[in-house]
């Protein structure tokens, strides 16, 4: 059991370090590709090269029929509408700001178990919490601003609207995690993913044109990284942490992200965003203290099915 939770955390935190560069990567391609256009190419072939892999691993699974609005539902919220909402927001503000507002995703993810799954939050989750967003607002430092007015928000809503999208995923996917494997899942959820962004990437096609091959490198990566390895990384995670100490690791990717625009992007790296995610790997330490802790146990777990 320790070993597995050992194994968890060095997923989250490579998925972390993955995730965290992305919005960089992002900023890159976007300077070419529109946004719906590349995270339908990102998912679109993540999930052949998934689809593949998964037909290798898990011959005999299949997708029972009772599950198949649920598995809809998680494709929709956790990959199309995370995806076109995160994209069009970096697109509109800094890398660096787009990892920070995305580390509110932990504090939504505490009220959502508490609200819908009736799950108590220990006191060292709490804390953990606590700390890692106190280390998130000396990441924030002066980088987040609202100097570039009405487009500055717009994108900082659409990163607000993406973080409350994937706790809603990280949610609805408890009742499917220990029916089928990470990988079945990621799969099927990439597929429903790419099908839901298919019609808003065709919108885009006035603005489709040649890809050079440093944006085709970099979607790649976001492909293969991002969108197929990172994916069944926080998924395996996600099941021996519970949702709330996994997205606590999600407050990393400020810092991370915040590092890589100013090595690549030339973006301002602010003394107090080095000091904030000290303060973040402090609390996420505090959050992860007592190693044997119980899984949560959920009282109804037919509350987050797919509104009709």
């Amino acid at each position: 059991m320790k070993n597995k939770r050992v194994q968890a955390n060095i997923l989250i935190l490579l998925t972390v370090f993955f995730w965290g560069i992305s919005a960089t990567n992002t900023k890159i391609v976007l300077e070419e590709v529109p946004p719906a256009t590349l995270a339908f190419i990102r998912f679109s072939l993540a999930s052949l090269l998934l689809w593949g892999i998964n037909r290798k691993m898990n011959p005999g699974m299949r997708l029972a029929k009772k599950d198949r609005k649920r598995m809809v539902f998680c494709g929709a919220a956790g990959i199309s509408l995370y995806f076109i909402l995160e994209t069009y927001g970096i697109s509109l503000i800094s890398a660096a700001n787009a990892t920070i507002l995305l580390a509110s995703i932990p504090i939504f993810t505490m009220f959502g178990e508490k609200m819908f799954l009736n799950r108590p939050v220990k006191r060292e989750e709490t804390l953990g919490a606590v700390v890692t967003l106190a280390g998130v607002g000396l990441v924030i430092g002066n980088s987040l601003n609202i100097s570039g007015g009405y487009q500055e928000m717009i994108g900082s809503l659409l990163l607000i609207g993406a973080a409350l999208s994937w706790v809603v995923f990280s949610l609805a996917n408890k009742a499917l995690e220990h029916k089928y494997s990470v990988l079945f899942n990621t799969t099927y959820q990439s597929i429903f993913g790419s099908l839901f962004l298919l019609p808003a990437a065709l919108m885009e096609y006035n603005s489709w044109g040649p890809i050079s091959s440093v944006s085709w490198a970099n979607i790649l990566y976001l492909t293969l990284f991002c969108s197929a390895l990172c994916t069944f990384m926080y998924l395996s995670a996600l099941k021996e942490l519970g949702a709330t100490i996994t997205n606590v690791y999600i407050n990393l990717m400020p810092f991370v992200g915040v590092l890589a625009a100013f090595i690549v992007l030339n973006e301002t790296l602010y003394p107090m965003q080095i000091a904030g995610g000290i303060i973040v790997v402090i609390g996420i330490s505090v959050a992860n203290m007592k190693p044997g802790w119980e899984k949560p146990r959920y009282k109804n777990k037919k509350v987050l099915t797919q509104k009709s």
